[in-house]
């Protein structure tokens, strides 16, 4: 099931990257746009989708197999220069940065589910990637990928599932990297959403 999980979400990215990347070559053409902005326009896009994936991957594996607080930690590289940043109100990381080309104006792409309910069944994936793109004051084009997590409820088991993500004491943003670190997990009695025990695995971000 999991392989399964996993080979649908590949197959949603793989369509709406194909389908933005096709997008941005007919508008590149039609306004006569440079081939080098354009192509590193769709560099830069595609590896941050790869990084937020890797992203997501690395905190789920990290909340579903380390033992204890203070065992489990990684680091990642922004592949693009930009800004990363946690919501911890919302439970999202943000990461944007300026592209000199419009990709996405005025919507919102989610990228690796079909299912983008608060709260979903145990089986859907816990993070939610989503991707808005604004133009800025500057002539240039924000990305804004987002990646929240969201409760998963268990009928077998009756429990509740969740993802919470922590910042580092007075360090919410930086710009070069994030490391990831697993602080434990606990369990709120009658706290998920189908009235059942939440078990909430605690993961502490923390932007350079």
């Amino acid at each position: 099931m999991a392989n399964m999980r996993k080979a649908q979400t590949q197959a949603i990215t793989l369509v709406l990257i194909t389908g933005i990347v096709i997008s941005l070559v007919g508008f590149a053409y039609s306004w006569g746009k440079p081939m080098i902005d354009k192509r590193s326009v769709v560099a830069d896009f595609t590896i941050a989708v790869r990084f937020m994936e890797d992203l997501d991957e690395k905190i789920v594996d990290m909340a579903g197999t380390c033992s204890y607080g203070g065992t489990c930690e990684d680091v990642l590289e922004l592949p693009v220069p930009g800004l990363i940043s946690l919501d911890e109100e919302t439970n999202t990381i943000i990461y944007q940065f300026a592209v000199s080309e419009p990709l996405i104006m005025g919507g919102e792409i989610v990228f690796n589910t079909l299912d983008e309910g608060d709260v979903a069944r145990y089986g859907e994936t816990p993070g939610i990637i989503k991707l808005v793109g604004m133009p800025t004051s500057d002539n240039m084009y924000n990305l804004k990928f987002t990646l929240r997590y969201r409760e998963l409820d268990s009928n077998d088991p009756f429990r509740g599932y969740i993802i919470e993500l922590l910042s580092d004491v007075g360090v919410s943003t930086g710009n070069s990297k994030i490391s990831i670190f697993y602080e434990g997990s606990e369990t709120r009695p009658s706290a998920a959403y189908n009235k059942a025990d939440l078990v909430v695995s605690k993961i502490k971000l923390q932007p350079v």
